[in-house]
């Protein structure tokens, strides 16, 4: 496996995980799904953790619906059938991870892991009842195509959800990495292809850019109780950005070699100034980072 793969997995897959919740939510899966069944797919699976919660969270809501059919006198039968499921990411590598996952904790449940660009999505028209893609956006260097390429293969009234980051300050291990650099370092360092890194935490742009894709009932919110837990140094926050991610990692590696030392120093420093404001705490005491998202979906409109 990949370095950069397993880097993100350990690093951010336990925070990330946090939006599924409501990410699967706003794409109204499993609930608002036909009963003859209905398909959802998942992009920039990653690890494969939206893909497993998807599949946890459909059967949940088939064995609720066999009890209530039970209860009320049936033997039980229902007439909802259980979905499709799709996971697709650009990198095998990542496939591999989460087929892996996926396969050890849900075997027996048929998912069709499919290699692929979001930004064109290799399914027909009127594919799928819920997309949903949990950070994914963030790294597209075309995140409006994505949209549009959801809206063509989503059923009409099928839902679109993705989460991104909160912009800094809210975001406390984006405002000690992004602000140590603008601080000690160079923040103009060439990065890769793609929009602002956090034009989609802007409600208002959300709203502008899924109405322009096509989308109706677009709707933004913030998951606030997102802790970043499993980071408890400067240290390791420094290499979990540095290893597992993509435009921050080429910010971090275009800094000269004195750049980088007085930035890893500047994250120390804050790191340790942040996490030492605990209330009733001191004393050394620290707290998880509070790391918020927004997740914003959109409805694609009935057919006329």
């Amino acid at each position: 496996m990949c370095h950069t793969c397993q880097a993100y997995d350990a690093g951010f897959g336990p925070l990330t995980s946090q939006a599924i919740p409501t990410l699967l939510a706003k794409a109204g899966f499993p609930g608002d799904l036909p009963s003859g069944g209905g398909g959802f797919l998942d992009v920039a699976t990653g690890p494969g953790y939206v893909t497993l919660a998807a599949i946890e969270a459909a059967n949940k809501t088939a064995a609720e619906r066999r009890q209530a059919a039970a209860g009320g006198g049936g033997d039980g039968d229902i007439s909802w059938a259980a979905p499709t499921f799709t996971a697709l990411d650009f990198s095998g590598t990542f496939l591999a991870l989460a087929a892996g996952r996926v396969g050890g904790q849900c075997p027996g449940v048929p998912v069709a892991f499919v290699e692929g660009s979001a930004e064109v999505l290799p399914f027909a028209n009127d594919t799928f009842d819920a997309i949903a893609c949990n950070f994914g956006i963030l790294h597209l260097s075309d995140p409006d195509a994505f949209l549009r390429e959801s809206l063509r293969c989503l059923r009409p009234g099928g839902r679109l959800s993705f989460s991104v980051w909160a912009a800094p300050p809210v975001t406390e291990a984006f405002a000690l990495v992004l602000g140590s650099v603008s601080a000690k370092g160079n923040p103009d360092v060439p990065l890769p292809a793609g929009p602002p890194f956090f034009r989609f935490a802007d409600a208002p742009e959300v709203a502008r850019s899924l109405a322009e894709a096509g989308f109706e009932a677009s709707e933004s919110v913030v998951v606030e109780n997102m802790r970043w837990a499993n980071v408890s140094s400067a240290a390791q926050l420094y290499d979990v950005f540095l290893e597992g991610t993509a435009r921050t990692r080429a910010l971090l590696e275009g800094q000269t070699p004195v750049e980088a030392k007085a930035v890893q120093a500047e994250v120390a420093k804050r790191f340790q100034a942040l996490l030492a404001d605990v209330e009733g705490g001191g004393g050394g005491a620290t707290r998880p980072l509070r790391m918020p998202a927004v997740v914003s979906s959109g409805r694609k409109p009935l057919a006329k």
